[in-house]
């Protein structure tokens, strides 16, 4: 069995949620990010600006001679390094030439820069700012911010803004950000199951109780809660079942009033031989009544008498018992029968009716063979047999029953040298009310019946047949360990 309902909702809905959580922390990791580089590179624009407005005025108070030269600016470039707070990782100060003149670090001092940025800065007469990494590997923007008044270029003010305070807000705050969303992703995930509880498990159950219903089965029904549309479902799904229940026990009843008028329809084609099996004891019952009449007070001949209309009675009843045995029902019988001794009943039905249309009967039975089929059933399965098999063949024909054992299963044939069948009709052959015989022959359902009695016991049934050379029937059934 694959994933339920509920696990690929409780699956789906959490991918999902977690799939949106996870971009929208994103999102806002970047946007914050993003927003936190755009202050700091604001603040150094201020700064560059600060900063290199006073670098010009010390620029011009050193070319009026009113300070002196280097000093000022140098102790300034110090200062600003100082500050913790302005997060530089350097400062400095160069000439028109891009030469060093001032440097917080004084090992620069001196030294001529050639980069272009610088160049492409004195240039624009704008600010310029770049990224760049720093020696901890920790980001930063570097500023070039040109010294001019006037058209007059007095060099650049060059500055690096550590980033290091912004990736450490930045990395705190994705840790919030993970935090928090482990904690909504518990909290949802708990929601989800609640609600799967809810919507998906009455689903679920009405799934299972589906499965489970089964027609013997005392009633099942499913709870109902609340009044919404799953409630409406399992109310709809206990209605059903009880709908379906009452039809299944309807046809229950209907298909035994069916198998019950197949038996009874089985007996009026059996009438005469049953009529021949009665009449016969009844004329020696009269013969006997009048001959006492005349030699009644004869003690000994009495006695004959009386003797004979015991047997003929005897007869009758045994006649009669048969009859109703075959025609009742059997609640509790035994699920085993002797093949020879079933046979020797049905043929007791029979024989009149094979003598009449001189029909040669012969069998050919291994030795005490046993079926796991209860009596009344084998004997119903071959009254149906026969009796079509003896209607097939009017006035003459052979009839010839086959049965023995081969390995783990009992094999039977019932042959006869009927009419035969055509071979486009040997599937409909056990189809219900499937008739070719004449109006008060047949009903139609005997080897329908003989069909479902076979299967009953998990056997199995086939016919093969030729027209005008006859039928041949062959029955399968597993034996019993």
């Amino acid at each position: 069995m694959g994933i339920s309902l509920q696990k690929k909702f409780i699956l789906v809905a959490f991918l999902s949620v977690l799939a949106i959580t996870a971009a929208i922390s994103l999102f806002a990791a970047l946007k914050t990010r993003s927003a936190l580089y755009n202050a700091s590179e604001r603040h150094g624009l201020m700064l560059a600006e600060t900063v290199s407005a006073l670098i010009i005025n010390e620029l011009i108070y050193e070319k009026l001679g009113l300070v002196e030269e280097g000093g000022l600016i140098d102790n300034y470039m110090r200062d600003l390094s100082q500050h913790s707070e302005l997060n530089l990782n350097f400062v400095a100060v160069l000439d028109d030439a891009s030469r060093v003149i001032s440097h917080s670090n004084f090992s620069e001092y001196g030294k001529h820069y050639t980069d272009p940025f610088l160049t492409q800065a004195q240039e624009s007469g704008h600010v310029l700012v770049r990224p760049r990494k720093d020696a901890s590997e920790d980001g930063a923007l570097e500023f070039a911010a040109p010294l001019s008044i006037e058209g007059k270029r007095w060099g650049l003010l060059l500055f690096s803004l550590s980033l290091a305070d912004v990736e450490e807000e930045v990395s705190a705050m994705i840790s919030q950000i993970i935090k928090h969303s482990i904690l909504a992703l518990v909290l949802l995930f708990l929601l989800i199951y609640l609600l799967s509880r809810r919507f998906i498990k009455p689903i679920i159950d009405l799934a299972q109780a589906m499965g489970e219903v089964e027609v013997e089965m005392s009633e099942k029904v499913i709870p109902v809660k609340g009044n919404d549309e799953l409630a409406l479902l399992t109310r709809s799904f206990n209605e059903m079942v009880r709908r379906i229940r009452k039809a299944n026990e309807e046809m229950k009843l209907a298909h035994e009033k069916l198998l019950q008028s197949e038996k009874l329809a089985t007996l009026g084609v059996l009438s005469s031989s049953i009529a021949h099996r009665i009449n016969n004891p009844l004329g020696g019952l009269f013969n006997c009544v009048g001959l006492l009449r005349k030699k009644g007070e004869d003690r000994e001949f009495r006695a004959s008498y009386l003797d004979l209309i015991e047997e003929g009675l005897e007869s009758i009843k045994q006649t009669v018992g048969q009859l109703l045995w075959t025609a009742g029902r059997r609640e509790a019988e035994e699920k085993r029968s002797h093949l020879q001794t079933v046979l020797a009943s049905v043929l007791r039905y029979l024989d009149y009716r094979l003598k009449k249309q001189e029909i040669d009967y012969q069998q050919e039975l291994e030795h005490d063979l046993q079926l796991p089929v209860a009596p009344h059933d084998l004997e119903e399965l071959f009254l149906n047999i026969m009796i079509n098999s003896i209607q097939a063949m009017g006035s003459g024909g052979r009839l010839l029953i086959r049965a023995h054992q081969s390995e783990d299963q009992v094999v039977i044939t019932i042959e006869d040298t009927g009419i035969g069948i055509p071979e486009d009709k040997i599937e409909e052959v056990f189809d219900l009310f499937y008739s070719t015989k004449k109006a008060g022959e047949g009903t139609g359902i005997g080897m329908w019946m003989s069909y479902e009695i076979v299967k009953k016991y998990k056997g199995e049934i086939f016919i093969s047949s030729q027209l005008g050379t006859g039928t041949k029937v062959t029955i399968i059934f597993p034996e019993a360990p």
